[in-house]
């Protein structure tokens, strides 16, 4: 079979002209590597930023035990190392707001171009 074979001279009855179809099939072809390079670079971004949240609780954690333990031994809220501690958790939790409104935008639709 040669390589015309799929590729007939001319109009057929009935159907478009074969080069439009080429076209189209590439555009839709160029469109569809498109969307799975955004789909990754999204499952690369969201990995990133869960490694450097799970980063940020691990250094956290240490801090937060030894201020629960403070608190509970009767020191004050108000001392220095529980308010940096809670500001920082204040911190945190924003983060990770923001980046569940990113994933909530990406999910519905909505991109920056």
């Amino acid at each position: 079979m040669t390589g015309n074979a799929f590729r007939p001279q001319g109009r057929v009855s009935g159907h478009p002209i074969p080069e439009l179809v080429l076209r189209t099939r590439r555009s839709v072809m160029a469109a569809a590597y498109e969307m799975q390079a955004n789909r990754v670079r999204q499952r690369r971004h969201a990995g990133i930023a869960l490694a450097v949240m799970a980063g940020l609780m691990v250094l956290v954690a240490p801090a937060l035990w030894s201020t629960m333990s403070d608190l509970t031994t009767g020191e004050h809220f108000l001392d220095m190392p529980v308010v940096i501690l809670t500001l920082s958790l204040i911190m945190l939790s924003t983060m990770v707001a923001v980046l569940l409104m990113t994933w909530r935008g990406g999910k519905n639709g909505q991109r920056d171009e």
